[in-house]
This record gives structure tokens, sequence and C-alpha cells, in this order.
């Protein structure tokens, strides 16, 4: 199946709201779960002084998670979306248990500006969602990996795959979106659609000269990017 861009941005206020109201809360469970087993795995100790990126935040359901499981780093969710970011901010408003967040914010930039700026200190983990497939050229997206992330970062990056047909792109619709609103079902099959089959993440990466980072499917739906800066 040929791959079929999406918008890169998330700008219309009733997808930003099936987003930010959807419950994922098992699909984000299981990413921060498996982000805690890379950094034992991996021997990195997060601090009072370290900083954690969620690249494409979206609503921030995952930057809220990240601000949970290690409370005492600074946690940043970034996304080029103002309406994405105005969820984010409304949801961050009504945590009830802000004490135990640690430090959270979110930024507002596009990925051509942190391609290149430096007005962040380079981040200990970088983590991203559901965000490379909305990308049109995904070597805009390893640049900022690049930018963003200091020596010994650790990059997970977690992103749907793409199906090898329409008929399988269906499948895994109606499998895991059986009742979800309509506007959330025809945003899962686009992004179906426009996502990178780990053949193609892996030539991403190498072109990059990201070699020290590995790729490797998940499930029947999800391919992880995994290593250390």
């Amino acid at each position: 199946m040929e791959r079929l861009i999406e918008p890169e941005l998330m700008q219309d206020k009733e997808q930003v709201k099936a987003y930010s109201e959807a419950d994922f809360s098992l699909s984000d469970g299981s990413m921060i779960k498996e982000l805690e087993t890379y950094i034992s795995s991996f021997g990195i100790s997060l601090c009072q002084e370290s900083l954690i990126i969620d690249l494409g935040c979206g609503p921030g359901n995952i930057t809220e998670r990240l601000a949970l499981s290690w409370p005492s780093s600074t946690v940043i969710g970034i996304d080029g979306s103002l309406e994405m970011l105005k969820a984010a901010e409304k949801r961050k408003d009504n945590l009830k248990f802000k004490k135990q967040f640690g430090e959270v914010s979110y930024l507002h930039h596009q990925l051509a500006f942190l391609e290149e700026s430096n007005f962040l200190d380079p981040a200990d983990v970088l983590v991203s969602n559901s965000f490379l497939h909305h990308i049109h050229d995904p070597s805009q997206f390893w640049n900022v990996i690049k930018n963003l992330g200091k020596e010994g970062c650790l990059v997970f990056n977690r992103d749907l795959r793409r199906p090898s047909t329409n008929e399988e792109a269906l499948l895994l619709v109606n499998k895991y979106q059986p009742d979800a609103p309509t506007i959330l079902i025809k945003d899962y099959l686009a992004s179906l659609h426009a996502a990178f089959t780990v053949n193609e993440v892996q030539q991403q990466i190498k072109e990059a000269g990201l070699y020290q980072l590995k790729v490797f499917e998940v499930g029947d739906r999800y391919l992880d990017v995994v290593g250390v800066l």
C-alpha cells in the first residue's frame, strides 16, 4: 500500500476536541511502561536537572504521564498546533493532583524552527508518540532529534506502521476503533495510510546518520525507534 500523506498539523477544533476527550489510557500507559524499561536498561538516571521533551505532544496526554512518572525532572511538550496546545493547557489546569506533577510546560514551535534553534537546554530524553507519520519530510523530524538531544540522550519514538493493504488497514480500524466517534475513525484510517514501514524508517535514520537508533515492530500496528544519541 502506497503512503498517502495527511495534514501535518491538527488545527480543526472538533478534531482537537475529539482527540483531547478520547481515552488512550491503555496505549499511553503501555508506552510509558516501555520507556521506564528503556531508561533502566540504558542505565539513564533522571534527576532535578534532567529535561524530558515530548515532541508533537498534541493535547498533552503523554506529557502528563511523563510528569507523573518523573516529577523531579522538567517536562516540556512541543507542538505546531495552537489548538492542540490550548487543549493541553486546559487539561493541565484541570488536573486534580497537581502536587504529584513535576514542572510541565508547553511550547508552540514548527519543525523548521526546531531544526536550527538552540533556545532549549539539550534534552536527556526525547519522546514522540504517533507524530512521525504526520511529517511530510521525515528528514526534518530526525534533524530535530539530533538538534534537541544531548550526547547520551535516550530517544524513544512510537508510531503506527503502514499496513500492506487497505483491507488490512480497515481490519485494524474495526479492531481498535469500533465504537469511536466518526472523526476519530476517519483520522485513524488516514493515519494508517500515512504511516511508514519499518524498512522506510530504517532508511530514514540511516540517511540521518543515526545508526545508534534501532527500529522494530510492536504488536500488529506500531513501530518503535529506540536508542541513545
